[in-house]
């Protein structure tokens, strides 16, 4: 065997050990970036050796290089697809998509501001809030509203928690129970705005 040939069938050699490695790593994250470089790797060395060879050792190492960047690229994509949904639920639970919750997730009527006043002066203060789940599974939600002014500013906030309300299932919270009695005639004039709303 000329040493180009030797050459050859050591690189069909160590393109086979990099497809075998490539492969058993192509499904560990971060590490089958390694795995991808390895399968190309395997593949031009495969190619390389084409003539020299043994046919089924090069094949084998050309069939291992294709596999370990194709469970490589599948295995990233699966991983970035988990990653993008776990986000989406996390954006869901922590009130950043409220949007998407108030369309799809909850259903939220807020009532009217109610203010009465006892023998003795004291206030009797509430916001009915209907919660009523839109979705086909048990959730749990927490909606932000606040009591604005006529100039836009923030005069109270208060929230609703609603736990585990079953599929179709409607609720009635009373907020806004707790408010002075300087603030009372300002919130009998205030508008009222979901700030935020997360399901769970």
């Amino acid at each position: 065997m000329s040493h180009s040939e030797t050459q050859k069938s050591s690189l069909c050699t160590s393109g086979l050990v990099l497809g075998i490695i490539g492969v058993c790593t192509s499904f560990i994250p971060i590490i089958n970036n390694l795995s991808f470089v390895m399968g190309i790797l395997a593949v031009i060395f495969g190619l390389v050796s084409i003539k020299k060879a043994g046919k089924g050792k090069m094949i084998a190492t050309i069939i291992l290089g294709i596999l370990a960047i194709v469970i490589t690229l599948n295995a990233q994509q699966s991983l970035s697809d988990s990653l993008d949904a776990l986000s989406e639920d996390l954006d869901t639970a922590s009130g950043e998509n409220t949007e998407q919750v108030l369309a799809n997730d909850v259903d939220v009527v807020l009532g009217d501001f109610e203010a009465t006043t006892d023998e003795y002066g004291l206030s009797d203060t509430k916001l009915t809030v209907k919660i009523t789940n839109k979705t086909n599974e048990t959730k749990s939600f927490s909606i932000q509203v606040e009591a604005v002014d006529t100039d836009g500013s923030r005069i109270n906030q208060d929230y609703v928690y609603a736990n585990n309300l079953t599929a179709g299932q409607s609720q009635d919270f009373d907020i806004f129970q707790f408010v002075s009695s300087d603030q009372i005639e300002a919130m009998q004039n205030a508008t009222f705005n979901i700030v935020e709303a997360s399901a769970y």
